[in-house]
């Protein structure tokens, strides 16, 4: 193995490692010397999702990611609530679906209208006066055993 070298563009965000006994650093990049031991603490940070950077003085650190805008918030709830209108469509297809053939069905009526209701408060959380940052409803018990 030979010397480590970390490229940086000009934000100082680690952008290449090299080794000179493999690959040297390509002329025109800015970089810095590495240790075998910041090396591996640069990979290893970066894959507990820290950023590897190269600080004003020259040295290696690992800063924690920025934090999600407000866009990105809501897009990760905006999925987390689809997702929970879609693991009950079955059941409210299958409850429709049964009282069109006439038979017994699986849900009471008092069930069916508590899933409804739980599917509509999903659906309004987009606009809560907090949204993004609301919590999911509880998933109804009888639905959670099925």
């Amino acid at each position: 193995m030979g010397q480590k070298f970390a490229s940086y563009d000009a934000t100082g965000a680690i952008t290449g490692y090299y080794d000179d006994a493999i690959s040297a650093p390509p002329a025109g990049l800015q970089f810095v010397k590495l240790t075998a031991d910041q090396y591996r603490a640069m990979l290893d940070g970066q894959s507990d999702g820290k950023r590897p950077s190269i600080d004003a003085s020259g040295n290696p650190v690992l800063l924690d990611p920025p934090a999600p805008t407000g866009d990105a918030l809501a897009e990760l709830q905006r999925a987390a609530r689809n997702a929970a209108i879609t693991a009950t469509d079955w059941i409210v297809a299958r409850h429709q679906d049964e009282l069109a053939l006439g038979g017994a069905t699986t849900l009471t009526a008092e069930q069916y209208a508590t899933l409804l209701a739980y599917r509509k408060t999903l659906r309004d959380l987009p606009d809560a006066s907090s949204w993004p940052d609301v919590e999911l409803p509880a998933v109804p018990d009888f639905v959670t055993a099925m």
